[in-house]
């Protein structure tokens, strides 16, 4: 499936796989999750497959020639910004024993971790949703830290300092989606 501004292209698609039983798929298929950009540079789109070994997670099997993988469903940010709001998604990755220094963003972030782990401070106000949107963690700053593993999201209010470190052994990566607020009539950064 190919997107192009406001238009779905499903290409290679067996006979019979309608541009309905995408996009139904898709809504059906639920919301994706995240973290924190902050010191990051803005990400660059993927421009083509990748070769075997550089994906970082693994794509949902295909159905139809479809593939949809719900990564959460029915997590809450509990301090949305008053739209309208930019909406930045970025990956990051850790290779292990690399960190990301502390950080605070002013707005709600969610993190989704794609493989591996990530361990992460265990200030106050944060969520651990599973992939039903099950609280499975909220953080109270009783702990100095607390691991993140594969397959869960992470709601990170806005004004909490955060961090990540890969402690583990194997590459971590992570989803992160940023919600922005932005003056009306405002055009979106890059």
């Amino acid at each position: 499936m190919v997107a192009k501004q406001n238009e779905v292209v499903v290409s290679n698609a067996p006979p019979g796989v309608s541009r309905r039983t995408v996009v139904g798929r898709l809504v059906v298929g639920g919301a994706a999750a995240a973290f924190f950009a902050h010191n990051l540079d803005a990400a660059v789109a993927q421009d083509t497959t990748p070769s075997a070994g550089e994906c970082v997670a693994t794509a949902p099997p295909a159905q139809d020639g479809v593939g949809l993988a719900s990564l959460l469903v029915g997590g809450i940010v509990r301090d949305m910004p008053a739209g309208p709001v930019e909406v930045r998604i970025a990956r990051l990755t850790l290779e292990p024993g690399a960190s990301v220094p502390p950080a605070t963003l002013p707005y709600p972030a969610l993190m989704y971790i794609e493989t591996g782990e990530s361990t992460c401070p265990g200030n106050p106000g944060k969520i651990m949703y599973g992939a039903d949107g099950a609280v499975l963690h909220e953080t109270t700053g009783e702990a100095a830290g607390h691991v993140c593993p594969t397959g869960t999201t992470w709601s990170i209010p806005g004004g909490i300092e955060d961090a990540a470190a890969n402690e583990g052994v194997k590459l971590m990566s992570s989803l992160i989606i940023e919600f922005v607020p932005v003056e009306t009539g405002a055009t979106p950064t890059s």
